[in-house]
């Protein structure tokens, strides 16, 4: 393709220039110069491919117009020599604490293979991806959401195994999300703290959507740390393969599944609060089947690399669950599952599909549901689960004797993906110390998005 030719001369050309002393540094110059920003007064418009570093600053009020594609790594990228030449051009975003990022609703921010989102907020001052048209965040499907590609292996369907030194999967999402993988576990996309994203969500077809958090092929060298996902019309967050490790994650009113992997994910995930939809008689969108947790590889899709390993997690369903249990699991999905409570969902606890041997081992896990729906698993281990009524402090722990009393194991053991990653070693389960005096999501979080859910947690 022309494109890729083109994309190529320039990824080396701005190789041969960065190793020849080239400055690419677009700190100096002004916003306006940069190609594909444009600004009126104190509101920027973000649109097309940004081939330049951007810095999205606090005194301006910043929109997405269309899809935003940062770098150019999702085109096929045919040897080595390619990918370095794409890594020696990445393009990284700075979001300055503070700052809202409001979405026209054809916008899409998409971030290439080689490129860094560096968007760290703080307690006091979020991050907020949005819709521009309003500032109750109750939107739903207002505008995209947010992808991350990155360079680390994904899984090919059918159990074809890690993708190979050159890798180029298409992404998810529709027209645009162009390719992403590589064999790079380490690989660094950048740094997403303290970061909100309300009424996303896109469906460019069957099995074919943006979610709030799209994570393509990301490398454990990116930090996914303190992140609120609202409102969205598909998932919460979805690995896609890669081994970016995740924690403290809020995610509420999602119109699916909340936390789902797939395609080869291995990575661990430590503290998570997952609330749906508390509306009475609330209903998915369209073929939505809401659930907590989701793990994929099922035919045609089986993938046994696929592991993952969840703990300390606070799952509360609602009407819009009818039918669907807290945690489904199928296929070839290796999941071990620690210190989670699940209630609300009607149709169970666990649901776990065994038609390929899926291996999948839980300690400390309290339902106040049936603990398992249709299959047990064909290898692999399913611990006792607790069932039982179970109620939750201000902090969304729970507190009731049977957690309090059990003897829950300290330990997590994390999946080996080539990180430093360990759990944080913890007496209780759900998603927050029974003992703390604060929570960590609170003071952060989008305000009144935990209040539908008081029916659960009158403390709230």
């Amino acid at each position: 393709m022309k494109l890729e030719k083109n994309y190529l001369a320039l990824s080396i050309l701005t190789a041969t220039l960065v190793g020849c002393g080239g400055d690419s540094d677009s700190s100096s110059k002004s916003i306006d110069d940069i190609a594909g920003v444009s600004c009126a007064d104190n509101v920027c418009t973000i649109s097309g491919q940004i081939l330049e570093d951007i810095t999205l600053t606090a005194d301006k009020e910043w929109r997405l117009d269309g899809f935003v594609t940062i770098g150019a790594g999702n085109v096929e990228l045919a040897d080595a020599a390619a990918i370095t030449a794409a890594k020696a051009a990445g393009v990284t975003m700075t979001v300055e604490p503070g700052v809202h990022i409001k979405s026209l609703n054809t916008g899409v921010l998409l971030v290439t293979r080689g490129s860094k989102l560096m968007a760290e907020g703080t307690a006091a001052d979020p991050i907020t991806f949005s819709s521009y048209q309003d500032e109750d965040f109750d939107g739903l499907g207002e505008w995209g959401g947010v992808v991350i590609q990155g360079f680390a292996p994904q899984y090919g369907q059918g159990d074809t195994g890690v993708c190979g030194d050159v890798c180029n999967i298409d992404g998810e999402g529709g027209d645009g999300i162009g390719k992403f993988g590589g064999n790079d576990n380490a690989d660094n996309s950048g740094v997403i703290k303290y970061v909100r994203i309300a009424e996303a969500g896109r469906v460019a077809g069957p099995n074919n959507e943006i979610n709030g958090l799209t994570l393509q092929g990301v490398g454990h060298g990116t930090v996914v740390d303190y992140v609120q996902v609202h409102n969205n019309l598909d998932d919460g967050i979805e690995w896609f393969g890669g081994t970016v490790n995740a924690t403290h994650l809020v995610l509420t009113n999602n119109d699916d599944d909340d936390i789902d992997f797939d395609e080869g994910y291995m990575g661990n995930i430590q503290y998570a609060l997952v609330v749906k939809d508390q509306t009475t008689a609330a209903t998915p969108s369209g073929s939505n089947d809401p659930r907590g947790i989701e793990g994929n590889s099922d035919i045609p899709k089986e993938t046994s690399d696929t592991h993952a390993v969840i703990a300390n997690v606070t799952l509360v369903g609602g009407d819009i669950n009818d039918g669907q249990p807290g945690i489904k699991l199928r296929g070839k999905v290796t999941t071990e599952l620690a210190k989670v409570a699940v209630t609300g969902f009607t149709s169970g606890c666990l649901e776990v599909k065994d038609s390929q041997a899926t291996d999948v081992s839980v300690q400390d896990v309290l339902c106040d549901e049936t603990a398992l729906k249709n299959d047990a698993p064909a290898s692999g281990s399913i611990t006792t689960i607790t069932t039982g009524s179970m109620a939750f402090n201000a902090n969304w722990a729970v507190t009731n004797s049977e957690a309090v009393d059990s003897g829950i194991t300290a330990d997590v053991t994390a999946v080996n993906n080539g990180s430093s990653f360990a759990f944080d070693p913890t007496t209780y389960i759900g998603a927050v110390d029974p003992a703390a005096t604060t929570a960590w999501w609170s003071g952060w979080t989008i305000p009144n998005s935990l209040d539908g859910a008081t029916s659960v947690n009158p403390a709230l």
